[in-house]
């Protein structure tokens, strides 16, 4: 900012020289005389400034006579050796009476500093050239900016560029003059047009006020009165308008302009009054209609969004369409005054539309509300319930080792990232609920578990399922009275979130030898997940031996590898041959069958022929534990 205000100071200072001493004689004597005085309070001001700044920068008080440089320095710096005596003598006195104003005017503006890129060829030749234009039109000159722009010699002194390289010194000439001629021409012509201008504008601005009044008491009057529109009945003449409002005796370009708004706005106005004049009389009428409409709406509205929400179907207000016949059938309209019906309609679908949306969000809210429920769990255990309380979750006590938080978030069928079945014969029979458990230990007691149940009273094929990786998986499931319920290991909700359904499977069928089973359980889970099949007779059975086959398919559905199923005279797997195939699909080292069979003793009080001899065959049931326990 300090640089610009330079700028304008020192540009105030070349102006100020232009116009005072344009065509004067500024001391006695020769016209050299007066041209270096002229030359000389330019650049003595300009130098004067600098100096007073430069005081300013660097803290120095203020003195004019010690700032001043000598005659000689002067002299030397602006060559004046070449000139004649009675144009130096001017210079010197110009130059310390510049230097002196300058000075003093630069050292009360302390403000005028920081550097900022300025073409100041252009600038000071524009704004140069914009006074002289507009001076020259006030004094009733010709635009002729040829006459007054200052000469080379001018610019080289004026502006100090004796000692600038001789490109810039071209450029900066060449910048100022072809600016000097625009500014001058924009100042002449703004100081010549802007009163037409201004003038016009005041006569539009009149105009339309007058027109607009007397238009619309016309408007209105030729409505109440039965008479047709016709904008120019009564619209007086340009004489009358000219006589009335004075215009003769103000400028030209003002009446015109006042003459021609004043027919615009008449216009304008009076169509506008009289078109609001039969809108207000008929507006009682179709208020009524309007009002009583909008009720019935409302009501009809909020019917819809009930039906809607209840079949989890998007906001959509429109999507029951009345026409307008549907209406007028519907509610009774044909023997109403026809703006009555009209406001009717209108009203019924603003109606319509609001008691829609308001019911459908009121829904959403109620809705959002029960939607998600957190509690903290204890290590004695407790029982979340969800919003809806529709399903609950049971944690034994000491499952977990600290107080940990469950939340229950019930989550909408519409959700993207939650696809239903794509097996045909699954019926969705409940909500879907995302568990998250948030455990500050990473640990569980494996040996305890929970229980997952919901409000259910379908048939004996519903089953819950878990949503995981796109594809929902069956969890063995027992129906007593109104529930259904499941039991699932701490490890697999421990610091997780899993997502859960009931669905009934038509398809599933429960092979009969399967009752009574110690691993009835996981083989159905395994059976409705299709990574096991039971044989074409609907029989699993259980406890025969398993086959090589039935051991590497199951294997590598399991765990997605590619065992091969070579078929040998001795075709069954015992347990040491169990471990070795499951060292290769799971690259455990360290895995032991008796592991499987501490759990089986422990979980399911069975024991495996194992515990006899490992050189025994592993049954079906065995595998299909084996499988299950160490994927759940």
């Amino acid at each position: 900012m300090k640089e610009k205000t330079r700028y304008i100071a020192i540009a105030a200072a070349v102006l100020l020289a232009l116009v005072l001493f344009s065509g004067m004689t500024v001391c006695a004597g020769s016209e050299d005389t007066d041209e270096g005085y002229k030359d000389g309070y330019s650049a003595g001001w300009t130098d004067g400034m600098e100096a007073a700044w430069e005081d300013l920068d660097e803290d120095r008080r203020k003195s004019y006579s010690k700032a001043i440089p000598s005659n000689s320095e002067i002299k030397e710096y602006y060559e004046l050796d070449e000139e004649s005596n009675d144009y130096e003598d001017g210079f010197l006195e110009g130059y310390r009476d510049g230097f002196r104003e300058g000075y003093n005017f630069g050292y009360e503006n302390p403000e005028s500093g920081a550097a900022s890129q300025v073409n100041y060829d252009r600038e000071l030749g524009y704004s140069m050239g914009e006074i002289r234009g507009r001076l020259d039109y006030w004094e009733g000159l010709e635009n002729s900016w040829n006459l007054h722009v200052p000469k080379t010699i001018e610019i080289i002194q004026l502006f100090g560029l004796k000692m600038e390289s001789e490109a810039y010194k071209n450029d900066f000439i060449t910048e100022f003059r072809v600016n000097y001629k625009k500014g001058y021409e924009y100042g002449y012509r703004m100081a010549k047009f802007e009163p037409m201008k201004t003038a016009m504008e005041q006569g539009v601005k009149d105009g339309e006020l007058f027109g607009g009044i007397m238009g619309a008491g016309r408007g209105r009057l030729d409505y109440y009165s039965g008479s047709v529109s016709q904008w120019d009945r009564k619209l007086p003449s340009d004489s009358s308008i000219k006589a009335i409002f004075l215009l003769p005796k103000d400028s030209e370009g003002y009446g015109n302009a006042f003459l021609a708004a004043f027919k615009s706005a008449y216009r304008t106005k009076y169509e506008e009054a009289y078109r609001k004049a039969n809108i207000e009389k008929n507006l009682l009428i179709f208020e009524r209609g309007y009002e009583q409409g909008r009720e019935i709406g409302v009501i009809r509205g909020a019917s819809l969004a009930r039906i809607d929400r209840t079949m989890n179907l998007t906001n959509y207000d429109t999507r029951k369409n009345y026409n307008d016949q549907d209406i007028i059938k519907e509610y009774m309209l044909f023997n109403e005054d026809e703006k009555y019906r009209e406001g009717f309609i209108g009203g019924f679908r603003e109606g319509l539309k609001e008691g829609y949306i308001t019911e459908y969000r009121d829904s959403n809210y109620e809705y959002g509300k029960r939607k998600i429920v957190t509690e903290t769990i204890p290590i004695s255990g407790a029982e979340i319930f969800s919003g809806d309380r529709l399903m609950k979750l049971t944690i034994e006590k000491g499952t977990f080792y600290n107080i940990a938080a469950v939340s229950i978030d019930k989550t909408v069928t519409s959700n993207a990232n939650i696809k239903l079945p794509s097996k045909e014969g699954m019926i969705k029979a409940s909500e879907f609920y995302t568990i998250s458990v948030a455990n500050s230990s990473s640990s569980v007691n494996p040996d305890k578990s929970a229980e997952l149940s919901f409000e259910y009273y379908g048939p004996a094929n519903g089953g819950i399922y878990k949503y995981s990786n796109g594809t929902w998986i069956y969890l063995p499931s027992r129906i007593n009275g109104n529930s259904i319920s499941t039991k699932l290991s701490p490890g697999s909700i421990n610091n997780r979130t899993c997502t859960y359904g009931v669905f009934i499977d038509e398809n599933a069928r429960d092979p009969y030898d399967l009752r009574g089973n110690w691993a009835k359980d996981e083989i159905a889970a395994y059976l409705r997940r299709g990574i096991a099949e039971a044989y074409p007779d609907g029989s699993f059975r259980p406890d025969s031996p398993l086959t090589r086959g039935q051991a590497a398919a199951w294997i590598n559905n399991v765990y997605k590898t590619k065992l091969p199923a070579p078929e040998t005279p001795n075709n069954t797997v015992t347990y040491t041959e169990i471990e070795k195939l499951m060292k290769q699909a799971t690259g455990d080292e360290n895995f032991k069958w008796s592991y499987i069979a501490e759990k089986m003793a422990l979980n399911k009080d069975k024991r495996s022929g194992s515990f006899s001899s490992v050189s025994g065959i592993v049954t079906r049931a065995e595998a299909i534990y084996m499988l299950y326990y160490l994927n759940e």
